[in-house]
C-alpha cells in the first residue's frame, strides 16, 4: 500500500513538471515591455540557468504572491528581483512539502506507520506557511534599507544646504549634492534628478514619485519641502540643516529604543536558565514530599 502510494505521488509529480515543460504559464505583457526600455548588455545577454528558473517563478507565482504595489514597493527598497523572491519561495515551498515526506520515511523504514493522509496535509500547511517566509525577509530588508535611506536623505540636505550658501540655484544645489554621494540612497536620488531634468517636471515631482515608489516619508517631506521652497525662498532654504538634524535625533532615537530592547530581550534566557536550575535544586525535596 505504502509502495503504492509513493510510486503514484512520484508518477503524478513527474507527469505535472513534464506538462509545466511543455506548457509553461505565459509571461505578462507588461514584464516583456519593461524590458524594452532597459540597457542592452551583451556580455550578459545570455540568461543563466538561475535567472531563466527565476524568470519561470515569477511567471508561475506572479499571480499568487509577486503582484501588487505593495509587493514592488518591497522589492524596490529592498534592492531585490522579483527573480530572487520567486526562487526562494520556490525553494521554501519545496522545503516545506518534502520535510513532512522525508520524516515520513525515516519513520517507515524505522517501522513506524503513520497515516499518508497525514503526510499529505502536513505536507500543504508546511508548505504554505514556508511560502510566504520569504516576504518576511524581504519586508525586513526593506525596513532595514529604508533607515539607511534616512540617513542619507539627512547628509543629502546638509549638503544641499551648503550648496545653497554658495550661491547655487535650487535645482542646481540638489543635483549637484546628489553627485557627492556613492551611497544607493544618493544613487536612486541622482537618477530620479536626472529623469526628472530629461523629462523637464520639477525636481519635487520626481522626488514625490521616489517616495512613493520605495515608501519612503523622508523622501516625501523632502519632496513637500522643495515644493515649498519654489514659492516662498530663503526662509524654507535656511531651515534644511533644521530638518537633517531632526532626521539624525529621530535616527538616534530609535537607534536607542532598539539597543533598550534588546537589553530586555537578553534578560529571558537568564530568567529561563535561572528557573530551570532552581527546578533542577527543588525537585528532590518536591519528589521526597510527594512520594508515598
Amino acid at each position: 500500500m505504502i509502495v503504492g502510494l509513493t510510486l503514484g505521488t512520484m508518477i503524478g509529480l513527474g507527469l505535472a513538471v513534464a506538462l509545466w515543460g511543455l506548457f509553461p504559464p505565459r509571461e505578462a505583457l507588461q514584464n516583456r515591455l519593461s524590458e524594452l526600455s532597459q540597457p542592452v548588455d551583451l556580455t550578459t545577454q545570455s540568461k543563466t540557468r538561475r535567472e531563466r528558473m527565476g524568470r519561470v517563478a515569477v511567471q508561475t507565482f506572479g499571480r499568487l504572491a509577486l503582484r501588487g504595489h505593495r509587493v514592488e514597493r518591497e522589492l524596490r527598497a529592498a534592492g531585490q528581483t522579483a527573480e530572487a523572491l520567486a526562487l526562494a519561495k520556490l525553494g521554501m515551498l519545496v522545503l516545506g512539502v518534502g520535510l513532512p515526506v522525508g520524516v515520513w520515511v525515516v519513520t517507515w523504514l524505522a517501522s513506524a506507520w503513520v497515516s499518508p493522509m497525514v503526510v499529505v496535509m502536513a505536507s500543504l500547511l508546511a508548505g504554505g506557511i514556508f511560502f510566504f517566509v520569504p516576504d518576511l525577509s524581504l519586508r525586513e530588508r526593506a525596513r532595514r534599507r529604508r533607515r539607511e535611506l534616512r540617513n542619507h536623505v539627512s547628509a543629502y540636505l546638509d549638503l544641499v544646504g551648503l550648496h545653497l550658501s554658495g550661491g547655487l540655484g535650487m535645482e542646481r544645489a540638489l543635483a549637484d549634492a546628489a553627485d557627492l554621494g556613492s551611497a544607493w540612497g544618493f544613487t536612486e536620488i541622482q537618477k530620479t534628478l536626472r529623469q526628472a531634468q530629461l523629462a523637464n517636471e520639477p525636481p519635487w515631482t520626481a522626488l514625490e514619485n521616489l517616495s512613493r515608489d520605495l515608501g519612503s516619508p523622508e523622501l516625501e517631506e523632502l519632496a513637500a519641502w522643495l515644493k515649498l521652497a519654489g514659492t516662498s525662498g530663503s526662509r524654507v532654504r535656511s531651515s534644511l540643516r533644521i530638518k537633517a538634524r531632526g532626521l539624525r535625533e529621530r535616527a538616534l532615537n530609535e537607534a536607542e529604543t532598539e539597543a533598550q530592547q534588546a537589553t530586555e530581550h537578553m534578560s529571558l534566557p537568564v530568567v529561563l536558565l535561572f528557573t530551570g536550575f532552581l527546578g533542577l535544586i527543588g525537585y528532590p525535596a518536591v519528589a521526597a514530599i510527594l512520594s508515598p
